[in-house]
């Protein structure tokens, strides 16, 4: 057997010791990247557990707007980087009965008017005799009582598309539509310059003598359009309670006979972080005996204005003292004028739309 020479033998030797080491480099790399794959693994299962789901925003809401569930959009999001008070269950800030059946208002196909219903196995069924949160139901000729759990969300502030729901940015809303509930036209009020679509109003009465009284508060406004397209220059419509109707219609005809009065309305700047003012208007006498005795108004509405005749006497007092001033020929004569201008006023409008509708 040949020997090898000594050039041969360090060759051989460094050749293997050179496959050794890259070996050994090989099972280090190996092993390391194996660690590098665990920790991505181990970071990535941490992301995914951490993280929630919120809800955003689909689309641009104003302050004061209710919010509804087509309105969210359910997204997934690191819960490191999300607002510790954003909205995690939506399903509390909507209304519900008893059993857990959706509440909501639908827009009846004869009437054109909002319906109070429950949502039971795909049908919707009208909410009667609703009084505060408490209704009845007819299904399939039998009727069981109703209890109206939740409320309505509401923005607090004007919010953007995309925007992450949180608790601070919404509030329980003011508005519930009742069996009461109608949504009315008028045309005889002063509307500020800018006024929109879904602003959110007081109706105010001023006097004669300067003093100014609060008809009804906070309600959300729709502003009509004429032939073209455009914003009616005076007719809007609002929903409002029996009670409600009955005291605004009341403004209308007082001032109507008071020269130098003025029904305006005002728009709140933060609806949605706002409360509603309190009413100071009373109504005349023939109007409270009209509302006790009305049963379509709930005994909570009936409650508040006796309170408020109680605390605000001496704006009812003012009120006859200004029409005190007319006889009563001048009164009818200033009512038969006001009157006939808002019937020809609706009618314009009216026409206006059965126009475009053309």
């Amino acid at each position: 057997m040949a020997t090898m020479n000594p050039l041969e033998r360090k060759a051989r030797n460094s050749f293997i010791k050179g496959i050794v080491i890259a070996g050994i480099i090989g099972i280090i790399a190996v092993i390391a990247l194996l660690m590098i794959i665990m920790q991505m693994r181990g970071a990535e299962q941490e992301r995914l557990d951490a993280q929630v789901t919120i809800y955003a925003l689909n689309q641009d809401v104003k302050s004061g707007q209710l919010i509804t569930e087509d309105m969210l959009s359910r997204i997934q999001i690191d819960g490191n980087v999300v607002p510790a008070n954003a909205v995690e269950n939506v399903s509390s800030y909507f209304l519900v009965d008893q059993d857990g059946n959706t509440v909501g208002s639908v827009i009846d196909e004869t009437t054109g008017e909002p319906v109070t219903c429950v949502s039971i196995d795909g049908q919707n069924y009208a909410i009667n005799n609703l009084d505060g949160n408490t209704g009845t139901v007819t299904i399939n000729g039998q009727t069981r009582t109703i209890v109206i759990e939740g409320t309505p969300a509401m923005a607090k502030i004007d919010m953007s598309a995309n925007t992450i729901l949180t608790s601070e940015s919404i509030a329980e809303s003011f508005e519930l539509t009742s069996s009461s509930t109608r949504k009315q036209e008028y045309n005889m009020l002063s509307l500020p310059a800018d006024i929109e679509t879904d602003d959110i109003v007081d109706v105010r009465l001023r006097m004669p003598d300067g003093t100014d009284y609060i008809v009804v508060s906070k309600k959300r406004i729709t502003v009509l359009e004429d032939q073209a397209g455009m914003p009616s220059l005076n007719t809007v419509s609002m929903e409002l309670e029996e009670d409600e109707i009955l005291m605004l219609s009341n403004a209308i005809v007082e001032s109507y006979m008071m020269d130098g009065s003025r029904l305006y309305v005002t728009r709140y700047v933060e609806a949605g972080m706002q409360d509603a003012a309190v009413t100071t208007y009373i109504p005349s006498g023939d109007v409270q005996n009209l509302i006790y005795s009305n049963p379509n108004i709930v005994e909570e509405a009936k409650r508040g204005l006796q309170e408020r005749a109680n605390s605000y006497s001496s704006n009812r007092d003012n009120v006859n003292s200004e029409l005190g001033t007319m006889n009563e020929d001048e009164r009818r004569d200033a009512v038969t004028s006001g009157t006939t201008q808002e019937i020809n006023d609706g009618q314009d409008a009216r026409q206006s739309y059965l126009d475009s509708m053309q």
